[in-house]
């Protein structure tokens, strides 16, 4: 579509505004952000999940585990609300931690020394494979340990996206002024 414009209130030029501005609109549709996180649109992922844990001297007195094998793959950023109960909070204390194993040493990022409920939020760093540990400490009693996971995934850097868009208004700009600069010189004696 050619619309007609008075440039200086002397020069008329002719300037095509119709395709620039439909190629600048569809990329900046197509390049813009819909959903930020994991592609899923929420970047929320949960996991709940329960374990029996027995008396101190007993085969099965704690729990470590991967939190990948729980339902929650954390990479650098994300954010972990975790929570957990014994018994359904009525005990005994228990022990946690969440930590890594990375080449070298171990390390600790959250702990409790002994509670029958507990819950927080914990943001990795490191690109680890982040672990947790629960350990009874009863010599007598067995716990009912509950627990749950919401991870809110880091949103990406969405800045590069824009770039694109604002380039091809730019170039488009550009060219606009050249028309009409060329239009103007063609126009003089």
């Amino acid at each position: 579509m050619a619309r007609e414009y008075v440039v200086d209130g002397v020069i008329r030029a002719r300037i095509r505004i119709g395709l620039p501005m439909a190629f600048f609109l569809a990329s900046a549709l197509t390049l813009a952000p819909t959903a930020a996180g994991d592609g899923t649109g929420s970047g929320i992922t949960t996991s709940k999940g329960y374990y029996l844990l027995t008396p101190v001297g007993t085969a099965y007195e704690f729990l470590h585990a991967y939190l990948s094998d729980l339902g929650v793959q954390v990479s650098p950023g994300d954010t972990l609300i975790f929570s957990w109960q014994a018994n359904n909070g009525s005990g005994p204390p228990i022990y946690f931690e969440i930590h890594a194993h990375p080449y070298g040493p171990y390390i600790q990022y959250y702990n409790t020394t002994s509670a029958s409920v507990g819950n927080g939020t914990f943001t990795a760093r490191e690109p680890y494979s982040y672990m947790v540990f629960w350990k009874n400490l009863s010599n007598t009693t067995r716990v009912n340990l509950t627990y749950s996971f919401v991870l809110l995934i880091a949103q990406p850097s969405l800045w590069p996206l824009y770039v694109v868009p604002v380039g091809i208004g730019l170039v488009a700009a550009a060219a606009v002024a050249a028309h009409v600069r060329a239009q103007r010189n063609r126009s003089r004696p």
